[in-house]
């Protein structure tokens, strides 16, 4: 029997209007969870998601347990997972706030998080494979969809920076730079981590503004996050509600 598919929703997630069937509180060898192991219901299937800030979205993203995170989904069960992440666009015209993308390469700016199970005091060392950071198959039908269905980008580089606070203009023109097209908070360590698991997993990415020193006129950042986060999140929708049913569907096969 096929297992569940997963989700891990980020900021701005609580705009996708999702009920909620049921929690189930979890701990992990490696702490809490940041929610319950939420199942929801999306295009008639059912999904175990967790909240990756918490239900509350109070948990700062330098200080969210993904070892948990991504350790519960697969004592649940989940194999496929896919990330929703809000994101700031880098290269102007890839596509544009309240769009999305699906990135296909990652570079970590990120600093002091957990971001390895192999911690030495348990199990033997790996050097786990990262060169395509996302799972070729589920990246590749979650970008088909999200083009067909939402005009996605199909492809793009996400910085993943430390956190809370946003990034100076400088710091963008270095990411740029440096190749990146999107600037995030938490797609690393979770890929890592999905990847140690053998989880198949692909990142969703909701464009919700220009980063510092990007766009016409130096936007306002959160104006613009204000502005287009639900109808970013609307799309993000749209793509799971089409995608998640074909998946389960070929995982039943």
């Amino acid at each position: 029997m096929a297992g569940p598919i997963g989700l891990i929703l980020g900021s701005g997630a609580g705009k996708l209007g999702l009920q909620i069937e049921a929690r189930s509180p979890a701990k992990t060898p490696y702490g809490e969870p940041s929610s319950p192991v939420l199942r929801l219901k999306i295009g008639g299937r059912s999904v175990l998601a967790i909240a990756r800030h918490g239900e509350s979205n109070n948990i700062p993203p330098h200080a969210v347990n993904y070892r948990a995170n991504t350790w519960v989904l697969r004592e649940h069960g989940v194999s496929q997972c896919i990330a929703v992440n809000a994101v700031g666009i880098i290269t102007v015209g890839t596509f544009e706030p309240g769009g999305l993308a699906v990135p296909d390469q990652l570079i970590d700016y990120t600093w002091g998080r957990e971001h390895t199970f192999d911690d030495g005091s348990r199990g033997a060392l790996r050097h786990v494979e990262l060169t395509e950071p996302f799972d070729a198959v589920l990246r590749g039908r979650l970008a088909a969809v999200a083009a067909e269905s939402a005009a996605a980008e199909g492809r793009g580089v996400y910085g993943v920076t430390q956190g809370p606070r946003l990034e100076t203009a400088a710091e963008i023109e270095r990411m740029a730079r440096d190749g990146c097209t999107m600037v995030g908070m938490t797609a690393m360590p979770e890929a890592a981590l999905a990847r140690e698991l053998g989880l198949r997993y692909a990142i969703c990415a909701v464009g919700v503004n220009h980063a510092a020193g990007r766009g016409p006129g130096g936007r306002d950042i959160h104006a613009q996050l204000d502005r287009y986060v639900a109808d970013g999140m609307a799309k993000a929708l749209t793509v799971l509600e089409l995608l998640i049913p074909e998946l389960q569907a070929t995982a039943e096969m």
